[in-house]
């Protein structure tokens, strides 16, 4: 296996980590508030400690287990004394020696004071054994001339100092990969969700985008309208009223019921039929499994302003036939018409801001889950836009 492909691998499992924790704090986030209180980043760190503490005292506070080892001071002592000064190495590794110097790659001066907190904590225990064994008559002076680090008394052995070490080294490490690990995933988030920021500033202008490119081109057609024929304009302004007025609150959202966007979609087509003689062709064929599937306000918008735009045929028949299918998460939009844009110009160029608009939003939206084709054969023209509104 390459190394690019695990790292391909690491990113999709990072990404769906993210994606199952931002879940988990959305569903947390509507719960309903039973407790609010501030709590400090470090607490769930000093729980985790106590519980290591507090564990074993399960085990040394049975009566049977007590009986059979028979513990004492210095039993205890021989437990809990590696496990507090490896709390303490570890914390002190994590909080300010790794951050400090080994990110900033301050590697001597970072293992000088790893030398120095050995020294310290080896000095430390022989502190505390001393004060357990020590006889009356025992002081000071005793301490550091006959007992600190001897074996006088069995608490002290070359042994002792080289597990200790080893101990402090395999902390230091988990504490190193600990950081750096931590740091890349807050980076990753990060830039995730600058990347997502990004994508939905994007995304809203390519949304304020559409709607000014529908209404420009509309208001072209009333405008042409009021010449030929002036109830025809005047019953257009009334439908776009209609459309104005219900795009205004829908599109707003991030996804809309599909029975209202095609709502919109049929009242824009019944729109522009104003502008166009009692001969022209217009089908409109909707079959929804479920209407309140949600989806994208306005995603296939483009396509049927293009099918409608460039369907008048100055010298014979013109038509627009647009179908529309749901089933399951799929929906399929087909739109065929008379093939007729502006001379030297091509279906795709001619809907200039629209399509371009319509594709970009595409990508963003249901990047790798939808299928886009269009084919002008002689005077028909035909495109089919097919869509996987979940996300499996």
């Amino acid at each position: 296996m390459s190394i690019h492909t695990l790292r391909q691998r690491w990113q999709g499992a990072q990404e769906r980590d993210f994606d199952r924790y931002e879940k988990k704090i959305r569903e947390i986030l509507e719960q309903e508030e039973k407790i609010s209180f501030p709590v400090p980043a470090y607490v769930p760190q000093v729980l985790i400690f106590l519980f290591i503490l507090i564990f074993p005292m399960l085990y040394i506070g049975d009566p049977v287990t007590r009986s059979v080892t028979n513990l004492d001071w210095r039993e205890l002592m021989n437990f809990y004394f590696p496990v507090l000064m490896c709390i303490g190495v570890f914390s002190l590794n994590l909080n300010f020696l790794v951050p400090n110097y080994i990110i900033n790659k301050h590697y001597g001066i970072y293992f000088i004071y790893n030398a120095v907190l050995i020294l310290v904590t080896c000095f430390l225990r022989e502190v505390v054994f001393f004060l357990i064994d020590r006889a009356p008559d025992q002081g000071v002076n005793y301490f550091f001339n006959s007992y600190m680090f001897s074996s006088v008394k069995g608490h002290f052995s070359y042994w002792t100092v080289f597990s200790f070490v080893v101990l402090v080294c395999l902390v230091c490490v988990i504490c190193v990969f600990y950081r750096l690990i931590s740091a890349q995933i807050l980076r990753g988030f990060v830039v995730r969700e600058q990347k997502r920021s990004r994508l939905q500033y994007e995304l809203e202008f390519l949304k304020n985008q559409l709607s000014p490119h529908f209404l420009f081109n509309t208001l072209n057609n009333i405008t042409a309208l009021i010449s030929i024929d002036s109830k025809r304009a005047e019953k257009s302004m009334t439908e776009l009223s209609k459309l104005l007025r219900v795009t205004l609150y829908q599109t707003a959202d991030d996804a809309i019921p599909l029975e209202e966007d095609v709502e919109i979609l049929r009242m824009y087509g019944n729109l522009e039929k104003l502008r166009l003689d009692d001969s022209f062709d217009y089908r409109f064929d909707v079959e929804m499994e479920d209407p309140q599937t949600p989806v994208a306000p306005l995603i296939a918008m483009p396509l049927v302003e293009n099918a409608l735009k460039h369907s008048k045929n100055p010298k014979g028949k013109s038509f627009a036939h647009i179908t529309i299918r749901q089933q399951g998460d799929e929906l399929v939009l087909q739109t065929e018409n008379s093939n007729f844009p502006k001379v030297s110009q091509s279906p795709q160029k001619a809907s200039g801001l629209g399509l371009s608009t319509f594709q970009k939003r595409l990508e963003i939206l249901y990047a790798g889950r939808y299928e886009y084709t269009a084919s002008a054969d002689g005077d028909v023209y035909r495109s089919r836009l097919k869509i996987q509104l979940a996300d499996n």
